[in-house]
């Protein structure tokens, strides 16, 4: 595992060519979040994501995989298609994150994760995870991303289909780890600084099972507390985190050792 601690548009120039096997991440929406040290508002947004774009194409394999967490603003519904747009590739899979509130057993479903002061708009629950590839033809593992049958149900379908699983979709409902159901992960996930814009590990895990990679090296050039480097620690696949927030670059390596 490595950590830049460096700005991404800089420390990306100097990864080699064809040396990535997949990018994850999610970079900061530009609508003025303040993150530790970094507020969330730039003038040159649109020019610098382009460029970080071109330079993943550059860097990735040519079978390589490209998952881009964005989500649609208030401002601009569209926003998450404008960037996708932006970059030089090929959507192979457009996938929505359903990432509402689910409490079983509390009679909870479907519900948000904030609560906003309006009386105007729902409260979002999904933003999207572009799936690109540079031809948008690049083999996907349908076994690994897949989902078990119920056991009951297992050996009647293996019989009438030969599938033991049932494939996954182009729709995930994962909620987030920082809310009340999963106890006390939010000092795990975000760190001492508290940081305001993760994702959780299962959105990593979903993104690295339809690779079907078992190993080979893992950029997130936003890796924030480091959701990405964790799980590819777990799996035993190598990655690259870059942070420019040395907080969170230092919360990313203790995170990964314990």
């Amino acid at each position: 595992m490595e950590i830049i601690v460096d700005d991404c548009f800089r420390a990306i120039q100097d990864i080699d060519d064809k040396s990535i096997d997949c990018v994850i991440t999610s970079p900061p929406y530009n609508i003025g979040v303040q993150y530790n040290q970094y507020r969330d508002r730039d003038t040159n947004y649109i020019t610098k994501m382009r460029d970080l774009f071109i330079e993943i194409r550059r860097v990735l394999k040519p079978q390589g995989h490209f998952f881009l967490n964005i989500s649609p603003t208030r401002k601009d519904p569209l926003f998450a298609y404008r960037l996708a747009e932006l970059v030089p590739m090929t959507i192979q899979n457009p996938i929505v994150w359903a990432k509402a509130v689910e409490m079983p057993g509390e009679g909870i479903k479907g519900r948000s994760v904030v609560t906003q002061n309006t009386n105007k708009y729902l409260c979002r629950g999904y933003e999207m995870v572009w799936h690109f590839t540079h031809t948008g033809h690049t083999p996907i593992d349908r076994e690994m991303s897949s989902v078990p049958y119920r056991k009951e149900w297992a050996e009647d379908n293996y019989r009438r289909t030969g599938r033991r699983t049932r494939p996954t979709t182009d729709c995930w409902h994962i909620p987030y780890e920082t809310t009340g159901y999963m106890g006390k992960a939010s000092a795990a996930v975000k760190g001492p600084k508290g940081h305001p814009a993760i994702f959780p590990r299962e959105l990593v895990r979903h993104c690295l099972n339809i690779t079907g990679i078992r190993t080979g090296k893992v950029l997130d050039p936003f890796a924030g507390t480091g959701t990405v480097s964790k799980v590819c620690q777990e799996r035993g696949i190598d990655s690259v985190s870059i942070e420019m927030d040395p907080d969170y670059a230092e919360f990313i390596k203790q995170r990964v050792e314990q």
